[in-house]
């Protein structure tokens, strides 16, 4: 689908799926290639939505967990990430 200039527009169904590559650990150039979707516009949709904040909080949560699953407690984790011991319970309770 295009607009009255002619460029190409994209659906949130795109988007998401950009996001998702993205969260899965590939550069915009690799997620470009997937998509189909210019890197430029991968770059404005990553600064405009704050992607690089959404990737470091998924790592977090990979970590939380990872820890949580080694044993150790909410508290010992909180301290070691610098979150809370809440948020380290919300990780970990979404996490199963």
């Amino acid at each position: 689908m295009e607009n009255k200039k002619g460029r190409k527009m994209y659906t949130q169904a795109d988007r998401e799926k950009a996001l998702k590559y993205y969260l899965l650990g590939l550069n915009l150039f690799e997620v470009s290639k997937l998509t189909e979707v210019p890197e430029r516009t991968l770059q404005k949709w990553q600064s405009k939505e704050s992607w690089v904040k959404l990737k470091d909080s998924e790592k977090l949560r990979k970590k939380a967990v990872d820890l949580k699953n080694f044993g150790l407690s909410n508290k010992k984790i909180s301290e070691i990430l610098l979150i809370s011991s809440t948020t380290v319970w919300r990780y970990c309770k979404q996490n199963k």
